[in-house]
């Protein structure tokens, strides 16, 4: 098979229609409907089911569809990268956990962008395991790490400033009056997590012994999301501070925990591929803004 297949089988699966597709591409519809057949008989498995209303994937193709949609997608890179090979051009991607000490990233990316004018850039939030799936897969270029990672293979920068974690609460609640909130504040309250902080890292070490008498009733990935729930009275928030500032009329307010808990902020990229010139600048452009930061 070649890219051009997987374009098809990617046109017919988002159209639900082989005639849809067809007009889309501007090939015959018989043309595609062999093409469709013969990719099936070398993968040995049916990939569409086929009504008469629509096409529908079967497992098999709803797999086959994200490996050539991630396939398209890193040739599609890999092609605009050399042929920008001798200019600073093309596309950046970063992959990042939601964090407020991005501050020395957005400076070399606002430097690279006026010594680069033709570069784009493409940033999508995540979770740290998220962040970490699109930098294995090649997806992104760079992932940003929250926190503790596990960066066996990659390299990276880790950022001056780090991130202080705290509570985003209301402030005519139980904490009202509070100005920080320690582990056996939280005791018996209904609570948000991430799922970075619900999972093993720095924060259980500073519940120590508590973490199982949290009373959690949710977890979320976006905090946007749990400060709507925290505006609703869902239950307290636990959050980095300075991702969402609260609004007057939220009626939140975020406490910072103590003793005071920190978290790291790296910046890491798959030594093992190979960077577009853009990217590398990007990474000369960082180190530059941290050692300035180191000065300040």
């Amino acid at each position: 098979m070649d890219i051009r297949v997987l374009r098809y089988f990617l046109a017919a699966a988002e159209e639900q229609s082989i005639t849809g597709a067809a007009q889309k591409l501007h090939v015959t519809q018989p043309t595609l409907s062999r093409q469709f057949m013969e990719l099936e008989e070398e993968l040995g498995h049916a990939l569409f089911i086929r009504t008469n209303r629509k096409l529908r994937l079967t497992p098999k193709g709803e797999l086959f569809y994200e490996r050539a949609r991630s396939i398209v997608t890193l040739f599609e890179r890999t092609k605009a990268e050399i042929r920008a090979e001798d200019e600073l051009a093309g596309e950046i991607r970063i992959a990042a956990g939601e964090t407020p000490a991005l501050a020395s990233l957005a400076r070399a990316i606002a430097r690279l962008q006026k010594e680069a004018p033709k570069v784009k850039f493409h940033i999508t939030s995540g979770a740290k395991a998220e962040v970490k799936s699109e930098l294995h897969s090649g997806l992104t270029d760079f992932g940003v790490f929250v926190g503790t990672a596990d960066t066996v293979g990659y390299s990276a920068i880790k950022l001056k400033q780090k991130d202080v974690w705290g509570v985003l609460t209301p402030k005519n609640g139980p904490f009202a009056g509070k100005d920080r909130i320690e582990a056996a504040d939280l005791i018996g309250e209904p609570l948000l997590c991430s799922e970075q902080s619900h999972r093993r890292n720095e924060f259980d070490g500073w519940l120590n012994d508590l973490k199982n008498d949290l009373d959690i009733v949710g977890t979320f990935n976006l905090l946007y999301n749990a400060y709507v729930l925290a505006s609703a009275g869902v239950g307290h928030v636990i959050a980095l501070g300075g991702v969402v500032n609260p609004a007057p009329e939220s009626g939140l307010v975020w406490l910072p925990l103590y003793p005071r808990l920190e978290c790291d902020i790296l910046v890491a990229w798959d030594r093992t591929r190979h960077l577009s010139p853009a990217a590398e600048r990007l990474i000369a452009l960082l180190k530059e803004e941290e050692e300035s930061e180191a000065v300040r």
